[in-house]
């Protein structure tokens, strides 16, 4: 799994626990310290929990027209992370900075005209776009601490919802999944559908997979962003760092509505291991609603230079809706801790998707059946980590180095571009400008796409989680922090 790559401990260890049924008062979030602790409510079960929403429900004015949604993990289902260019973003400057008391590993997401946040806490928020106070809070439970203690390993502390959320914009429904504590080291990972409106619970189901006898839900960590298609939310799962602990790579899919019917993959069958992690990145999803994934290595590692002998690590797995396997594509040369799972597969245009692991090569496959069309040798030259981002203008990926720079990748030559200095962190691409963020200092750089010229770069003023990916919309761009969410607005 993401043993090469370390994440840093999140900051906030505030245990937020659950807020009172029908509270009206409205949470005052911008730059305003962390709320006081609260006790928690027991889960004395992995029985689904309701989280009661506290604040308004208050219509919002948006700031400004344009691009009006950001609902999941780079904006689309391809996962390209490109938009169109939206207000104006020259000569930066922040607009407000809202502190949350966790750390928001996953990107905020936009829908609705609010910004949604979600904390190594359990806390879920809404934000208003305009001044960053908060609209609605609730919480999913107590999250995980003393993490390393219990699980064996891990360096997410506390530790609770990591993964981006996902929005279905038709039902107006964020959906968000955390690792809820239910005492004695016990855990179990909890699914909520909230309102976006009025953060009111739509949906609540424990979404542990079907483990094999002997297996612990405290080995596993749902780092993947979620996906939301075919009337089904898709959750993902790995492990924790250090790869501690007997587990596989899962996703599990439930309904929206009605009875949960969960389906599931589990990749390494015949072994261990294959976290479907993907550096926080979400599963892509094709027009007809097949799931793409790629997949770590087995567990314990497995000999130097590969393959890897068991079945769907080190791959890239075409799944479709209820989550059978369609076909899979093996990185042969990846052995030993080399993921082809440090970031997800990005779809492309012609049928073609993008996907590289830490043998530094980037695979471009047929959508169709996997099979390889070309190899892209020498990127990064630091393994790749987190979600590559697509410009069909220039028909460039820009893909996140974990050593640092973006490495652009022209795919009409198949060869590598400029590597773009002074970010690591998923990029996006706005109008024909790459965005990105280097992790943990925490600046925000923005460079031309045709050229890999810097154009700008701003402080975000606050540390930030590994493998952040900012995110675009309402006339902002928003970053999450090992404290909450910081935005900024263009001057010019």
């Amino acid at each position: 799994m993401h043993r090469a790559a370390r994440e840093p401990v999140s900051r906030g260890r505030t245990r937020i626990g659950a807020l009172a049924v029908g509270a009206l008062l409205l949470l005052a979030g911008c730059s305003a310290p962390p709320p006081a602790p609260a006790t928690s409510r027991a889960l004395s079960s992995p029985t689904p929990s309701r989280p009661s929403p506290t604040g308004s429900a208050a219509p919002v004015t948006v700031p400004l027209p344009g691009i009006t949604a950001w609902p999941s993990y780079h904006a689309d289902q391809s996962r390209t992370g490109a938009v169109g260019a939206g207000a104006s973003l020259a000569s930066l400057g922040r607009a407000w900075s809202a502190s949350l008391g966790g750390a928001v590993f996953g990107q905020p997401v936009v829908a609705g005209g609010r910004v949604i946040a979600a904390t190594e806490t359990n806390r879920v928020v809404a934000l208003d776009p305009t001044s960053g106070n908060i609209i609605w809070s609730a919480s999913l439970g107590d999250p995980l601490t003393d993490v390393a203690s219990v699980a064996g390993c891990g360096n997410i502390d506390p530790l609770g919802i990591t993964s981006t959320p996902a929005v279905d914009t038709a039902s107006g429904t964020v959906f968000v999944v955390g690792e809820v504590s239910t005492g004695g080291g016990a855990v179990h990972h909890q699914l909520e559908g909230l309102s976006i409106a009025t953060g009111q619970v739509v949906l609540s189901e424990a979404v542990d997979p079907p483990l094999p006898a002997g297996e612990d839900p405290v080995h596993l960590l749902q780092r993947a962003a979620l996906a939301v298609a075919n009337g089904r939310v898709y959750v993902s799962f790995g492990g924790n760092y250090g790869d501690c602990g007997a587990y596989h790579g899962w996703v599990v899919g439930v309904n929206e509505t009605g009875a949960p019917n969960p389906v599931s993959f589990e990749a390494a069958p015949d072994g261990q291991g294959g976290a479907i992690w993907q550096g926080g990145g979400a599963p892509a999803v094709d027009a007809a609603g097949n799931l793409y994934v790629s997949t770590g290595n087995s567990n314990p590692d497995p000999a130097p230079g590969g393959p890897d002998p068991i079945e769907y690590a080190e791959s890239v797995v075409k799944l479709s809706s209820d989550l059978k396997p369609l076909a899979a594509f093996k990185d042969r040369t990846a052995g030993g801790d080399d993921d082809l799972g440090t970031g997800n597969p990005v779809l492309l245009p012609g049928g073609l998707l993008f996907a590289a692991g830490k043998t530094d090569v980037g695979f471009v496959l047929r959508q169709s059946d996997l099979s390889q069309v070309a190899a892209i040798r020498g990127l990064c030259g630091s393994d790749p980590d987190g979600g590559a981002a697509y410009d069909q203008a220039t028909n460039r990926l820009f893909v996140p180095c974990r050593d640092g720079g973006i490495q652009a990748v022209d795919l009409s030559t198949d060869r590598l571009g400029p590597l773009l200095q002074g970010a690591n962190g998923a990029p996006i691409v706005v109008g024909g400008a790459v965005w990105a963020v280097q992790y943990p200092e925490g600046t925000l750089s923005q460079f031309e796409a045709s050229t890999g010229t810097l154009l700008q770069r701003q402080e975000v003023g606050q540390s930030v989680p590994h493998f952040v990916s900012p995110s675009r919309a309402l006339g902002l761009l928003l970053v999450g922090t090992d404290t909450g969410v910081v935005a900024f607005r263009g001057g010019g």
